[in-house]
């Protein structure tokens, strides 16, 4: 019994440190340079419009321009997985980039920046890490935003999947863009 549980916690030791290195090694493979395949993504004016459709009209006409400003379908993005830090830049955009465990960190969307307190621009970013996804949590003092990125199995398509969520809103925005990898 006692030479059970010794093999017991040296089978478990060994797996705690595969099992980081495994998912660090999966996470590099999301690591690159994406191009938009538009033809593959969602039309994201329709979807904000799908939204937004069963709201007031005075509120719809403030909500859709406001979803617009925040949802795009970037032309290009970067994804760097260094260390246990993942960044993910987006032409045009100041780059984000937050520890893999989860830690928060405060980020200017506008600038960049560290920021404080939720307020404004200033939002909180998670990101946590499978084998399977990045999924990146910007969480507002308004609403929410979840990015989740998933690759094909060829690991030459990279899925960002996208749910916005606000108590302002009648349901989720949900999108998805398709990128290709551009070497």
């Amino acid at each position: 019994m006692r030479r059970q549980r010794i093999l017991s916690l040296s089978l478990l030791a060994v797996l705690a440190g595969v099992l980081p290195s495994a998912v660090q090694a999966q996470q590099a493979r999301f690591a690159g340079s994406w191009m938009l395949n538009r033809q593959q993504s969602d039309d994201i004016n329709a979807k904000i419009n799908q939204t937004v459709a069963r709201m007031n009209v005075v509120v719809r006409q403030i909500a859709r321009p406001r979803l617009r400003s925040t949802n795009t379908a970037y032309p290009h993005l970067t994804l760097a997985t260094e260390n246990s830090m993942i960044r993910v830049d987006m032409q045009g955009r100041p780059s984000v980039a937050s520890p893999n465990s989860g830690a928060p960190v405060m980020w200017q969307r506008e600038t960049g920046r560290t920021c404080t307190q939720l307020k404004g621009d200033c939002v909180r970013v998670t990101t946590t890490t499978t084998a399977s996804e990045i999924r990146q949590t910007f969480t507002a003092e308004d609403g929410q935003r979840v990015n989740v990125y998933t690759l094909s199995p060829d690991g030459n398509t990279l899925n960002m999947n996208v749910t916005i969520t606000s108590p302002r809103l009648p349901q989720p925005l949900t999108y998805r863009l398709v990128y290709n990898r551009h070497n």
